[in-house]
């Protein structure tokens, strides 16, 4: 949750560190004002969602592979291993969703037709 927060203070200030720089030059076609608004809506939400389910998926692996050590303190470094190499590929998902959520904002095709 905490990361969704930044993310979504970082993207603000980049908003309006954009529009100083431009002195406001840029105008919006009809309806642009609304279609940038809910892009940035999009954005958050879904990187909120990601870092929940991120968390969650993190949580049940490290509960797992904790009761699994307890049960069977002898395989407990492989099961750490194993563990830490699970919680990497998830923690890659949640980037590659920040990944897109920042192509979504910077390098969107459809932007174009919002701004003049």
């Amino acid at each position: 949750m905490k990361k969704a927060i930044w993310l979504s203070l970082i993207l603000v200030s980049a908003v309006f560190a954009q529009e100083a720089a431009t002195g406001g030059a840029t105008k919006l076609a009809p309806g642009g004002a609304t279609f940038i608004t809910w892009l940035g809506i999009a954005s958050i939400v879904s990187m909120a969602i990601v870092a929940i389910g991120v968390a969650f998926a993190q949580s049940a692996a490290a509960q797992k592979a904790l009761d699994g050590a307890a049960r069977q303190p002898e395989v407990a470094g492989k099961l750490m291993t194993q563990m830490l190499i699970a919680l990497v590929f998830m923690e890659t998902l949640a980037i590659y969703a920040l990944l897109v959520v920042f192509l979504m904002l910077f390098v969107n095709p459809f932007t174009k037709y919002f701004l003049m």
